[in-house]
């Protein structure tokens, strides 16, 4: 098996598990908790609830979300160009686009399959203090994958320079 067909084997079963994680949770908690519901997880500071996202993250513009659908369709694009043409696929990169790709896919998902928004129901913080925007797990991978993708960046960026120091 060559190191390219064992890197896409592994976006893809990272993929799978973190979309088939998406949508598994949201199906929970929109047959078991009602709207804006709290249920207290670790005391009040994580609570599950269920909220109906339809604008962008954090829950900017709102009603906006057929916009955000043909965004998010056109970065999951982008996104796969990108993986075809990367020719460095180190691990790094190969587990971010996976859950890159998953959380775009979890979110479009229920944009295009008659939910009211996207189901987010991870809810972080201290109402007296300070409360994380509602998200789910395909946010999540999202945040998660970015930071693997800059993080596989600067490793590059950093050998690159190496390498031509080296030549010099």
């Amino acid at each position: 098996m060559t190191k390219s067909t064992k890197n896409t084997l592994i976006a893809v079963f990272v993929f799978v598990i973190i979309l088939g994680l998406d949508i598994i949770t949201k199906a929970l908690v929109v047959k078991y908790i009602s709207i804006y519901e709290r249920v207290d997880v670790l005391g009040s500071f994580l609570q599950l609830t269920l909220i109906y996202n339809q604008g962008g993250i954090f829950g900017i513009l709102q009603g906006y979300q057929q916009f955000f659908l043909i965004v998010s369709i056109i970065v999951f694009l982008l996104l796969i160009a990108y993986y075809i043409l990367e020719k460095n696929k180190t691990l790094i990169f190969t587990i971010s686009m996976g859950l890159i790709c998953a959380g775009a896919i979890g979110n479009i998902l229920d944009r295009i399959t008659g939910k009211p928004g996207v189901v987010d129901f991870i809810y972080i913080g201290d109402d007296a203090v300070f409360r994380w925007p509602a998200f789910n797990v395909a946010d999540s991978s999202i945040v998660i994958g970015a930071t693997l993708l800059i993080l596989h960046q600067i490793m590059e960026e950093k050998k690159r320079k190496s390498q031509k120091g080296m030549h010099q």
